[in-house]
């Protein structure tokens, strides 16, 4: 069986898991048992027959058109890009060549980040595997958000859990982002996947296949003897490394964020100089 089509199959039996009639226009009928939509709602509203949707799901037959692919997709209402990761499943190809096009990008992304020295702020990999980050960062992230450090793990540690106070919707995002950037197909994505299946809520998570959330957040972390404080996360894609994105987090001026940031720059050595460390993949 084409291992192509098989995810193809996976993924949209996944999405379709997760709507509801409602979002598609359909009535909720009374006593419906099914979760999310049926085989047969997907395959009416992409106008192909029943007999077609079920061999798409099940990987059977010869890959799908991409007039039926796309059909599937709006179907489903996915967004663009996680339509492009349904094109990007069938594909079944490895990206040609590396994505860092110069030797010596690391080093200048480190020298940026050292100079950003006012909040927290570090660059990851398609696999979220951080290559670069300040020592703000580091400080504030426990070791977390270093270098070297990946970013979706650090999210399934005990003090994640307890003290990010939108965890759940926080960590369906970075695994819906690691989702999109990684190839299917990449042995750091198979090492990944490993490593985190022991983790029963991060195994619910990943088999939403979930490509897309949003890509700037504010979320609540609750500090030992200081309380909740209010923390903005926005994501950049780095337009020279396709896949990878940098991530600064910020506070509100005058606020106990910003004052917790201040407070942690300060005791950085000689200020805010840390060196920085970098992971080359």
């Amino acid at each position: 069986m084409d291992t192509a089509l098989t995810a193809l199959g996976d993924y949209f039996r996944a999405r379709r898991a997760v709507l509801a009639p409602e979002d598609v226009g359909l009535p909720r009928m009374r006593g419906r048992r099914v979760p999310g939509l049926r085989r047969d709602e997907v395959a009416e509203l992409a106008g192909i027959s029943n007999d077609y949707y079920l061999r798409i799901e099940q990987g059977r037959g010869a890959r799908p058109s991409d007039q039926v692919i796309g059909a599937v997709a709006r179907a489903l209402r996915l967004d663009v890009e996680s339509t492009a990761y349904a094109f990007r499943l069938v594909s079944g190809q490895m990206p040609r060549g590396g994505v860092m096009r110069d030797a010596d990008t690391p080093d200048r992304i480190s020298r940026t980040l050292a100079q950003w020295t006012h909040t927290p702020a570090y660059v990851s990999d398609p696999h979220r595997d951080i290559i670069a980050s300040n020592p703000l960062a580091t400080i504030f992230g426990e070791g977390g958000l270093a270098a070297g450090s990946n970013q979706v793990a650090a999210l399934f540690n005990e003090r994640m859990r307890r003290n990010l106070v939108e965890w759940e919707p926080m960590t369906r995002s970075a695994v819906a982002t690691l989702r999109r950037d990684a190839h299917p197909e990449s042995p750091r994505l198979r090492e990944l996947l490993q490593q985190l299946s022991v983790d029963d809520d991060f195994v619910r998570i990943w088999a939403r296949h979930d490509v897309s959330g949003p890509e700037d957040a504010t979320f609540r972390f609750a500090f030992d003897g200081v309380g909740e404080i209010a923390i903005d996360a926005q994501n950049f894609a780095v337009r020279s490394m396709p896949g990878y994105q940098l991530t600064v987090l910020s506070a509100q001026p005058g606020g106990r964020g910003a004052e917790i940031f201040a407070h942690l720059a300060k005791s950085l050595p000689d200020g805010n100089s840390a060196s920085m460390t970098q992971v080359r993949r």
